[in-house]
């Protein structure tokens, strides 16, 4: 079995930088199932919200510069809790112009699979620092259905601070209620999610349907649901995921 996991930056950061604790827990589950051999890649954000605090000044470029600073931070701590579970992280950064150029894309598929085959887990992110344009809202969660697509992985999970998908926005209405499955995302299911980000999160729940919608035409099943609950990633692999499962079209 394949998956790629996004992980959101609200799941393993918060306004202090990183959480060491999250990303401990996220990586026990990790490196518990790429030892079992599930090929797992994972897709994070958080770079963004561990530079941040680190930069007291204000500057048009302010997010590439935590980007830049951020990025080292946050493979520092994946690899020293992998390190606890004897797991071999390797760290692949891209632009969007690798994913259009054949042979680029070929050529980062192939090293991926690699990497997969000796039970190293990738890590990837958005190059964010030699990102030409501004940074835009939920790139991550577009780039790591691009990634499922790209790899025919048999699932995409997203995790972030929601359960999952809702009728209305839950921090709003407290009558919301969790949609557990969708069949075909249409533009009923679009208009029932909410576009607002958080102050370090730069996706939303719009971005993260957009992302499903991608990745289930491509035949990846997706599910989206809350990185913070103990035991999640386990939890996606059985019929009762305590989120939104999103069904894929044949592939």
């Amino acid at each position: 079995m394949r998956i790629v996991i996004k992980v959101g930056t609200q799941v393993i950061a918060g306004e202090n930088g990183l959480s060491q604790k999250k990303i401990a827990g996220l990586m026990k589950d990790i490196s518990y199932l790429v030892k079992r051999g599930v090929e797992i890649v994972l897709v994070s954000s958080g770079a963004i919200g561990a530079g941040l605090p680190n930069i007291p000044f204000s500057n048009p470029h302010r997010k590439k510069i935590a980007a830049a600073i951020g990025q080292p931070l946050l493979m520092h701590d994946y690899i020293r809790e992998a390190k606890k579970h004897k797991v071999q992280i390797g760290q692949i950064l891209i632009i969007s112009d690798d994913f259009t150029n054949k042979e680029r894309f070929s050529n980062f598929v192939s090293n991926i699979k690699a990497m997969l085959a000796h039970k190293i887990l990738p890590i990837i992110n958005e190059n964010d620092v030699m990102k030409t344009e501004d940074l835009t809202i939920g790139d991550n969660d577009g780039l790591s259905a691009k990634v499922a697509v790209g790899l025919k992985a048999d699932k995409l999970l997203i995790l972030t601070n929601q359960n999952g998908l809702h009728t209305k926005n839950p921090d709003q209405d407290k009558n919301a209620k969790l949609i557990k499955k969708v069949s075909e995302i249409n533009s009923k299911i679009e208009n029932s999610c909410s576009s607002g980000k958080s102050l370090l999160g730069m996706g939303g729940m719009h971005s993260k349907i957009q992302a499903a919608k991608y990745a289930t035409s491509g035949g990846v099943e997706t599910l989206i649901g809350n990185g913070k609950e103990k035991g999640i990633i386990m939890k996606a692999l059985g019929k009762n995921f305590p989120g939104t499962r999103f069904i894929a079209k044949k592939k």
